[in-house]
């Protein structure tokens, strides 16, 4: 998983109504432009029983390349596979791990496999786990397969958050692996990775230097808030890290946006700094780094930010795609959306997104579209997402045996012809959130202290001093 320099992350306005579970009464800050890119209406995001059945077609066709790619002795998947999947990777990174994991889940909840079957595979991966080169009781990121050898003596906290989150949900769904689910979580202990002077962790542990990184994951709009959310489920590190995450960044920072800053106080803690940038000159909206919505919706697989933070976190996934959705099909003249770090055509990986909405002084690349980036967004927006799958597989030669190649230039028509674990893992979890009304983030709730967590972030407003009252029907 790339890393930036700095993974900054903010926070934004409801503009949306959206279909799912837990709908709450969207409030609109007075100078949005009432587009039909930007509402969305509960009637609006209907989809049918086809449509369903659809999904599902996706989701079995992604699980089968979990099922028949990971390594039958070790249990560990391939960091990529070729179109042909004949041509495989012989390494994999502990967020593969963690996410393959929870794919299993995943699959039986589909009813792919059994849960006995489920069972078995996680018990291999588990073991492999547990026979691991570790340092101070975590993973390294790379390790080869199947020898299991690390193969980069770099310990990522982001990347050992999703691989931990992971270990912990699958210890709450299935009981009869907890001990040795906690085998494996018993000497992880994030404060090793947090530094409590600016109050944010560190990107990670270099082995071979025996230092910690110069830089910090300092955005709250980010991946990395995983590891946030799973430091603070455990009390690892004091609740005061989450207002010291940015949402925006201080001034003295050389940054692509012009930040709006204000002071606001949450939980009764002490006041902090906060803010937004404007898209277009009008819509608030907290910043990432890069601009994708991987940064802002990966952590949403675990936590429904929609329903347990609807005037923050919520609110602003959920114009962070109406964002993308209109800057990518309006601005740009795509006929399909979906920006997020992914392979390209020519056999590189680069990071893609709304260069407005980021942090990045040198902006991030616009030019390709990959279908994990809207999927993720499948439980705020499904009619949208629908719309946009469709589209693609009508326009481009994207779908192959088993699912999604991982991105297209709709410009040129050339398609990514690779499947990656960490794109085709958020796929296939992001349709089963959608089917099965959350189960993982359902699961991901009863792991150390994750209510705590809960009552924290529904209580912050990301725009208190500029939402209408009114109520948008």
């Amino acid at each position: 998983m790339p890393k930036q320099l700095i993974q900054v992350i903010i926070l934004i306005p409801v503009i949306l109504q959206l279909f799912i579970s837990c709908v709450v009464p969207p409030s609109l800050p007075k100078s949005i432009p009432q587009s039909d890119l930007l509402l969305i209406t509960p009637e609006l995001q209907q989809i049918s029983t086809q449509d369903s059945l659809y999904l599902r077609t996706i989701a079995e066709d992604t699980w089968n390349f979990f099922s028949i790619f990971v390594d039958s002795g070790s249990g560990l998947i391939p960091d990529n596979v070729g179109a042909n999947g004949l041509e495989s990777s012989d390494y994999t990174s502990v967020t593969n791990i963690g996410l393959y994991m929870v794919c299993v889940a995943a699959a039986e909840d589909l009813g792919f496999i059994s849960h006995e079957k489920a069972v078995d595979y996680l018990n291999l991966t588990l073991s492999s786990l547990q026979k691991m080169e570790r340092f101070k009781g975590f993973h390294l990121n790379w390790y080869s397969i199947p020898a299991m050898e690390i193969t980069r003596q770099y310990i990522s906290s982001v990347d050992a958050a999703w691989l931990y989150a992971s270990v912990a949900a699958i210890s709450v769904k299935y009981p009869e692996l907890n001990n040795s689910c906690q085998n494996i979580l018993s000497g992880v202990d994030f404060a090793w990775l947090f530094d409590p002077v600016p109050g944010q962790f560190y990107l990670g542990y270099d082995l071979e230097k025996q230092e910690f990184s110069p830089y910090h994951y300092g955005m709250l709009c980010s991946e990395s808030r995983i590891v946030s959310y799973l430091g603070l489920a455990w009390k690892q590190v004091p609740e005061s890290h989450w207002t010291q995450l940015y949402r925006v960044l201080p001034d003295s920072v050389d940054q692509h946006g012009s930040a709006h800053h204000f002071t606001q106080q949450i939980d009764q803690q002490k006041s902090f700094n906060s803010g937004y940038y404007l898209f277009e000159d009008s819509l608030e909206i907290l910043p990432s780094w890069g601009g994708s919505m991987f940064e802002y919706l990966m952590p949403t697989l675990f936590v429904d930010e929609h329903c347990e933070a609807p005037m923050g976190l919520g609110e602003n996934d959920e114009r962070i795609i109406a964002i993308h959705r209109d800057y990518t099909l309006n601005r740009l003249g795509y006929q399909v959306w979906g920006m997020s770090p992914c392979a390209t055509p020519d056999g590189g990986y680069d990071v893609f997104g709304v260069s407005d909405i980021g942090s990045n002084k040198e902006g991030s690349r616009e030019d390709i579209v990959t279908p994990h980036a809207s999927i993720l967004a499948l439980s705020f927006a499904p009619r949208w997402i629908l719309d946009n799958l469709e589209m693609l597989e009508k326009s481009f030669l994207i779908r192959g045996d088993y699912g999604f190649f991982d991105s297209v230039n709709p410009k040129t028509g050339e398609v990514a012809q690779k499947y990656l674990a960490l794109d085709q893992a958020m796929i296939l979890l992001s349709i089963n959130n959608y089917l099965n009304s959350g189960s993982l983030s359902e699961t991901f709730e009863q792991v150390g202290e994750m209510d705590r967590v809960l009552e924290l972030i529904a209580q912050e407003q990301f725009f208190p001093l500029s939402v209408d009252s009114s109520i948008i029907k």
